[in-house]
């Protein structure tokens, strides 16, 4: 992709939302001074009501759109958001509705686009303050191939298993993006698009887009320090626990199959599958309180789940049960 000379007016932003006017208000109360110098802010609604839609009203700048989406899904709501775009656009840049910008955000986004010719993604970047991390749980979790945190690196260890710094002091070359917040160049949307055989909330959709971005696209992927901002990860409008267990096998299977299907990534990802079940085990031994021993069982029956049904996930067929 060639190097060009990007501008904040080259960015459009897509901010879907479902149940979230409250943080929706926050999240673009956050930048709002920064509007007038983008293209344009394109809020995709995915709620049946219009609570939305009176929060852009309120704020009264005709830089930001309002967009009511059919479907409920995170992506088929981020693809519509892509094809309203101004043609005029380069770069898009996808905030979740409850995150909160610093000063300079996109100046710093605009940054790395400029000063990497490969460069296709970025992201910026965010570490809560307060977070304790338990080292020896992490060193576990690295060695078997698990989400785990690092310093200034950002790998893919495996489809259920990713690196994200904790501590992060330069732009780094990353595997994937966190899809909280994440610019691309609109040109990437030419050939490829979210994933739309996700469901509703569709968990770890930026891990797919990215890894196959990432694969079509040789180190084109960064994280810069610079770009900061808060994700106040709102409780609203999520999806239910249970829920979440079997679309996180489910999902990251179909991942895997799609786009880490080399053998490293079949290898990796028994691997991974393996020591996930031990450390449920293992947990539930050492505390086998009611919590973690509801945990270990709804984890090994959405696991038994997903192994009746591994051909049908492989083909795209990623529907969980109804009854959860």
């Amino acid at each position: 992709m060639k190097e060009k000379n990007y501008k904040l007016e080259d960015i459009s932003v897509v901010i879907v939302t479902y149940n979230r006017d409250k943080d929706l208000a926050i999240t673009i109360e956050s930048f709002k001074k920064e509007i007038i110098k983008l293209r344009e802010v394109l809020v995709m609604n995915n709620n049946t009501d219009d609570k939305a839609k009176k929060v852009i009203k309120s704020i009264k700048n005709n830089k930001i759109k309002y967009f009511k989406s059919e479907v409920n899904s995170l992506t088929v709501s981020r693809n519509l958001g892509i094809n309203k775009v101004d043609k005029k656009s380069k770069i898009i840049i996808f905030l979740d509705d409850d995150v909160s910008l610093e000063k300079d955000y996109f100046d710093k986004i605009i940054e790395v686009f400029n000063k990497y010719p490969n460069v296709v993604g970025v992201s910026g970047y965010y570490f809560p303050e307060n977070y304790k991390i338990n080292r020896l749980e992490n060193a576990i979790r690295k060695l078997a191939l698990l989400e785990n945190w690092t310093v200034n690196k950002a790998k893919v260890l495996s489809a259920f298993g990713a690196s994200y710094p904790y501590k992060l002091t330069k732009i780094i070359n990353s595997e994937w993006l966190s899809g909280f917040n994440m610019a691309y160049k609109k040109e990437v949307f030419g050939k490829d698009k979210f994933e739309e055989k996700f469901f509703k909330y569709a968990l770890a959709e930026d891990f797919e887009f990215s890894t196959r971005i990432n694969k079509k696209y040789q180190r084109s992927l960064f994280i810069t320090p610079y770009a900061k901002l808060t994700h106040r990860v709102s409780e609203e409008g999520r999806t239910p626990k249970p829920k979440l267990v079997y679309m996180n096998l489910v999902n990251h299977l179909y991942i895997q199959s799609k786009n880490l299907n080399d053998f490293r990534g079949i290898v990796s990802l028994y691997f991974a599958l393996f020591n996930m079940s031990i450390l449920h085990v293992a947990k539930s031994l050492i505390k086998p309180n009611k919590t973690n021993l509801l945990k270990l069982k709804l984890y090994f029956k959405a696991l038994y789940y997903c192994l009746k049904r591994i051909n049908l996930i492989r083909k795209g067929n990623l529907e969980i049960p109804t009854s959860l």
